[in-house]
């Protein structure tokens, strides 16, 4: 599939520990097919999206098709919508987020969202989450291509964890080998 296409999957997966307390297991991996090698590519990222969105009950989010106008993708929990976002067409990254959480009444929601040069495919977009970005092989630039702003997520769900006394004491262990 070529990297501009519809057909296109755009891949946000996040890790079997995300969320849970294991030092190190917050990341994000996107996934999807490069602008810029026409090859399978992958990017990460870390920050506190991959485990809200598990917080919310989710492992992944998988894209295909191309929106006709701007939209944001909104998760909380059980509920999964579209919103137009073309008032947020031209923004960075930061201003997306930060008015985006003022929009859904949501100063937790952890948001990903491209700026400029992901709304304008540039082949080395990428996808902005807080400090922390999926910047390598232009994934920014299929997000955009697929007219995505954004995806908020705001999960209050509990992660169940089958031994915790267990799972703590492992944590433990890393800390102390880190």
């Amino acid at each position: 599939v070529e990297p501009f296409s519809a057909e296109n999957l755009l891949v946000f997966g996040t890790g079997l520990l995300a969320g849970t307390p294991m030092p190190g297991a917050n990341r994000t991996i996107v996934s999807s097919i490069s602008p810029q090698t026409r090859l399978f590519a992958f990017s990460m990222m870390g920050g506190f999206w991959g485990p809200e969105l598990k917080h919310a009950g989710y492992d992944k989010v998988v894209l295909r098709g191309k929106s006709p106008s701007l939209v944001y993708l909104w998760i909380r929990d059980d509920k999964v919508e579209l919103r137009d976002a073309e008032h947020f067409r031209g923004l960075g990254t930061l201003e997306t987020a930060e008015l985006l959480r003022q929009e859904l009444g949501e100063p937790m929601a952890q948001v990903a969202s491209i700026g400029l040069a992901g709304e304008n495919r540039v082949f080395f977009a990428s996808i902005e989450q807080g400090r922390s970005s999926a910047s390598r092989l232009g994934l920014g630039a299929i997000m955009g291509d697929k007219n995505l702003k954004a995806i908020a997520v705001r999960g209050t769900k509990d992660i169940h964890i089958a031994h915790p006394a267990e799972f703590i004491a492992h944590c433990n262990d890393a800390l102390r080998y880190i």
